[in-house]
């Protein structure tokens, strides 16, 4: 069973979903990001970089100002 793994753009910030078995991984772009090789952005044609599973929590989420009262 193949999951889905999400991509970020490095130029327009859109997320795409790709098969993970379609995908082949760079270099590190960032310490935690990788760059996607040979896909590019179906927007702008800019660079993917895999930001992990489809579905879970993104590290790069800001945390919630809720709790700052």
């Amino acid at each position: 069973m193949s999951k889905e793994v999400e991509c970020m753009c490095l130029e327009c910030g859109i997320s795409l979903y790709l098969d993970k078995d379609g995908i082949l991984l760079g270099d590190y772009v960032t310490d935690t990001l990788r760059a996607v090789e040979k896909t590019f952005c179906t927007q702008c044609g800019g660079q993917l970089a895999m930001v992990g599973l489809a579905g879970d929590e993104p590290n790069y989420r800001v945390r919630s100002e809720r709790g700052a009262e």
